[in-house]
């Protein structure tokens, strides 16, 4: 009796693990999660159109490498990707894509907990993947549990939420940050002229500088006023400037390795 106790809790706690996460059964949070990722300024979930280069680009510049580079790392081979057994009987629930298609195939994303498709990317992308394994589902299913709906702080804390597959760079490690401003040349110029810039190696550096010029390009696209968006141009071409420089000692310093 003793022994068929066991076994049955045993056989209650393997079915608990393999509960379909919730954003696979409800249509509703999905896109809530899926838009949310799509918005993150840390995430940034795309592209919508495979064939919008503007958008690897963009990854490029936030990897610090090129866009072909950046094109490989994408959902299909994420360490977060669940494409396993269980997780494909989750998935034919309400989906508003289809399963698989000539591009890829739709999985579970553990870290930001939405139904995501294969070909895409996103800034959290960390290699190892994808989850092919029941078993290795059901872990991460384990250490995720109860964030299907948790969300990001809209600003740090120095700490990754619990949970969270949140990797913003600028975040991790507070003693590690510089303060930026863009809105103007001069704001630029005096970013890059601190100390606590100066003192972070160039790896470093480069990736404040693409923080900026990402910055400021967006804060360019989107503004109205006449003056606001000349001045945005100007910042934004100096931003430019300096992240192509960036990249070419980046160059430099690769060849003399």
């Amino acid at each position: 009796m003793k022994l068929l106790i066991e076994n049955w809790r045993k056989f209650i706690n393997e079915a608990k693990k393999l509960v379909c996460p919730k954003p696979t059964q409800d249509l509703e949070l999905n896109t809530k999660n899926r838009n949310a990722a799509i918005q993150a300024e840390h995430i940034q979930y795309g592209p919508l159109n495979l064939a919008d280069e503007e958008y690897w680009e963009r990854a490029a510049e936030h990897w610090n490498t090129e866009p072909e580079v950046a094109k490989k790392s994408r959902c299909s081979n994420c360490i977060a990707f669940d494409i396993s057994p269980r997780m494909l009987e989750c998935l034919p629930g309400p989906v508003s894509e289809p399963i698989e298609d000539e591009e890829g195939k739709l999985g579970y994303c553990w870290m930001h907990h939405f139904k995501c498709h294969s070909a895409r990317a996103c800034y959290t992308w960390a290699g190892g993947g994808p989850i092919s394994e029941d078993k290795v589902s059901a872990e991460w299913q384990e250490k995720g549990e109860g964030v299907n709906e948790a969300k990001d702080p809209a600003k740090g804390t120095g700490k990754k939420p619990k949970g969270s597959g949140r990797r913003l760079y600028t975040d991790e490690d507070p003693s590690d940050t510089v303060s930026v401003k863009f809105k103007t040349v001069q704001d630029i110029k005096d970013t890059l002229s601190k100390e606590s810039f100066k003192s972070k190696s160039h790896k470093r550096q480069s990736q404040i500088i693409n923080l900026i010029h990402q910055r400021v390009r967006a804060a360019y696209k989107n503004a109205k006023d006449p003056d606001t968006k000349a001045r945005l141009k100007k910042a934004y071409d100096y931003a430019k400037k300096r992240k192509e420089a960036s990249k070419e000692k980046t160059k430099r310093m690769n060849k003399e390795k």
